[in-house]
């Protein structure tokens, strides 16, 4: 009886047989570390799926040893897709994911450049967007990344047709534009004789890393110039494999391409090509439309390790725009245009555990030809320029930083520019004005920066050397911050100088460099829930600013006076420019994000020469910009970006209102109406097997409110009445854009 109980006890205990290998892992942000929930995570052979927890683990129980397919897919975040091997013992996963378009990396890499610029130390008015960001902000219609930083603080734009902007009504050529660490602002699609017919950045969102901009007194690191610095970092291809990305929306289409070079992924590389096809859209929609705007361009770049320590970077950027007016009717009007622009550059980098050392080589070219109703050459030119430049930064303890640099940037400028008119139904050239103007521009600069736990200091100086002028100029700066309790309170001050372009020279006497002087001082206080709101004040002082003249106007005799054949220019304007800035914003990886900021700012300049007193050509005295976002679920994200401002002055001498426009004695005496636009975004994604599908749903102008930019119009009748000199700009308009990974 007992050994039959004995048998019975051992035939119900259970065996001690080997679990089967299990698959599981967490997935993490590949930037700060940070775990992930919601990501959707796929077996494919398996056809199981599991979705990452508030902890950002998975697991996948009973999964037969073998080799397998895992893909990671989460809005805003890379695409995922990882080949793995099972074992007998199972097999633990940590996934980093990279926001945006960024590349797969099987570590966690805190990124210290994206670091740097997002916190600069006692910089007030800094801001900084990562891939995600600028793919959010940059809009399906227009793949533009400078439109994207439109709607950072303190940043104000009233043309829905141009990229440019102004910051803290400070003119955008005197914004320096930095691509992968060379300044140029040639790299736009735009017309170069013109103002009004529209720009477009050349660089595709998708290949970008990343964008800053820094406003008031900041580290002068990359050139001279008056206002703000805005910096895009090309990102570098993926070393994990092979991938591609097919976008289309309503008005371009454009294809990414990247992966390793060779076994060994010391090397990567990646390109992207990028066609618009807006105008012939357009002329399908509206054959009355007159005008058009078109263009193609192509970035790419490699990256190749040569030791642990060393590293060459190569990049090319290179674009073509063409513009038709087919309505085109005056003897001097712009019937077509073409541009072409390239910029190269080679870098050398040496990094060591407390230093890193740089040296790069850049070519920029530019070219324009630009053609009137019976092919008649209105204009024609050619800018370039050639650049070394080399860094050096070294942390010399846990709190100090030396940094150092030089630069020699050499440019050359060739301009022809012919008016006409019309003799027996045939142009006759009446004027001509042919330039050909060279520079060498060499500048040193240094900083020392101590950042403390809670107190932090920055003080440096570039000086500058023009050849043309023989004038040396230097700008120094003083960056302070310092923390008591839970607020952070920062000031600063500078000075900044920028040499007037080739294409100004043309029209001044002599080369004076403009100036500012600039202070900034507020707090930032954090709230619950990674809320944090911000206050600055600013103050600059501009001088011998350069503003055109010889405009359209009327004289104390109420006689008109007729601008001049060619634009003219003159280095007379002093003036100040003062206000506040307030920011509410909030980060974070779940519920609203994003930020609400509101900017005060008024500038008034005075000519030297004529005694004219006026406000600033960007004086917005009220500017709100308002971005939310939120991720209803791993598949799905809506966003808002509302932009609205009291708008500029319609830039010139008139009188009257926008509606009712007459030719005036007193400068920018005319306000354009409040602008105001509300952008309204939807993401949803469609993931498959080994790919993954994203559609874009925007309303732009959601509201359909009517906003009038500046035209270019002319003066007509015995009443001086200006005609033209306004024009709508976009009204409500849906649009669908459509992603597609590989």
């Amino acid at each position: 009886m007992l050994s039959a109980v004995v048998i019975c006890l051992a035939l119900a205990s259970p065996q001690a047989r080997p679990l089967p290998p299990a698959v599981h892992g967490v997935v993490v942000n590949a930037n700060t570390g940070a775990p992930i929930a919601d990501a959707r995570v796929l077996l494919v052979e398996l056809s199981r799926s599991a979705l990452t927890g508030a902890d950002g683990r998975f697991e996948f129980g009973n999964v037969a040893a073998g080799r397998y397919t895992l893909t990671v897919s989460l809005i805003g975040y890379i695409f995922v897709h990882r080949q793995i091997a099972v074992t007998t013992a199972g097999l633990d996963l940590t996934l980093p994911l990279s926001e945006g378009t960024g590349t797969y990396q099987e570590t966690v890499t805190i990124s210290a450049t994206a670091a740097a610029a997002a916190k600069e130390i006692g910089v007030g008015a800094q801001a900084a967007l990562g891939s995600a960001g600028l793919q959010d902000l940059r809009g399906v219609a227009a793949d533009d990344p400078m439109r994207a930083m439109q709607a950072l603080p303190g940043v104000a734009t009233g043309d829905d047709f141009q990229s440019q902007f102004s910051v803290r009504g400070s003119a955008f050529r005197h914004v320096g534009i930095v691509i992968d660490g060379t300044a140029t602002p040639l790299l736009l699609h735009t017309v170069r004789s013109t103002n009004d017919t529209g720009s477009v950045a050349m660089i595709n969102t998708d290949v970008l890393q990343g964008a800053s901009l820094l406003a008031g007194p900041h580290p002068q690191r990359h050139g001279d110039w008056l206002g703000a610095t805005l910096q895009f970092d090309l990102r570098e291809g993926s070393r994990d494999r092979s991938q591609l990305r097919g976008a289309v929306s309503g008005t371009s289409a454009s294809l990414v391409l990247e992966g390793p070079l060779g076994t060994s992924r010391r090397a990567s590389w990646i390109a992207s090509i990028r066609k618009s096809y807006i105008d012939w859209l357009i002329r399908k929609i509206d054959p009355s439309i007159d005008s058009t705007f078109g263009f193609a361009d192509a970035q790419a770049k490699v990256v190749y390790d040569l030791s642990a320590r060393q590293q060459l970077q190569f990049m090319a950027i290179g674009g073509d725009s063409t513009f038709d007016d087919v309505g085109a009717g005056t003897t001097n009007g712009l019937y077509t245009a073409n541009s072409k622009s390239v910029l190269g550059s080679a870098v050398w980098r040496y990094t060591r555990a407390a230093a890193v050392v740089s040296q790069r080589v850049s070519f920029i070219g530019s070219r324009f030809r630009d053609l009137g109703v019976v092919g008649q050459e209105l204009g024609v030119g050619y800018a370039r320029g050639l650049v070394w430049r080399g860094d050096a930064t070294w942390s010399v303890s846990r709190m100090w930083t030396l940094e150092a640099g030089g630069k020699t940037e050499a440019q050359h400028q060739t301009v022809t520019q012919r008016s006409f008119q019309f003799v027996n139904q045939q142009p006759r050239q009446r004027a001509i004005l042919a330039t050909d103007m060279s520079t060498t521009l060499g500048s040193a600069w240094g900083a020392i920066s101590r950042r403390g736990d809670r107190t932090g200091l920055s003080v440096g100086a570039r000086v500058t050397r023009d050849s043309r002028s023989l004038e040396t100029i230097a700008s120094p700066w003083l960056l302070t911050e310092w923390r008591v309790a839970h607020l952070t309170a920062h000031a600063s001050a500078g000075l900044a100088h920028q040499f007037p372009e080739l294409e100004l020279q043309r029209g001044l006497t002599e080369r004076v460099p403009e100036r500012s002087r600039l202070f900034d001082a507020g707090v930032e206080v954090p709230l619950a829930r990674s809320m944090r709101v911000e206050l600055t004040g600013f103050s600059r002082e501009d001088h011998d600013v350069v503003r055109r003249t010889g405009e359209d106007h009327l004289d104390a005799n109420g006689k008109r006076v007729v601008e001049t054949t060619f634009p003219a220019f003159a280095s007379t304007l002093d003036g100040p420019s003062h206000g506040v800035d307030v920011l509410f914003g909030r980060r974070g990886t779940s519920g609203l994000t994003g930020w609400v900021a509101y900017t005060f700012a008024h500038t008034r300049y005075r000519d030297r020469m004529t005694g004219e007193v006026f406000d600033g050509d960007f004086d917005q005295r009220h500017t709100l910009n308002v971005f939310v976002q939120e991720r209803l679920s791993y598949r799905t994200a809506v966003s808002l970006k509302l932009r609205m401002g009291s708008n500029f002055p319609l830039v010139g001498y008139f009188q009257g209102t926008p509606d009712a426009l007459k030719l005036g004695s007193e400068r920018n005496q005319v306000r354009l109406p409040t602008y105001a636009r509300l952008d309204i975004r939807a993401n949803r994604t469609y993931t498959f097997d080994r790919r993954r599908m994203t559609l874009f749903v925007e309303l732009m102008n959601a509201t359909a409110h009517t906003n009038v930019g500046q035209g270019a119009g002319s003066i007509r009748g015995a009443g001086f009445d200006a005609l033209g000199y306004t024009e709508k700009m976009i009204p409500f308009v849906p649009s669908v854009g459509l992603l597609i990974e590989f």
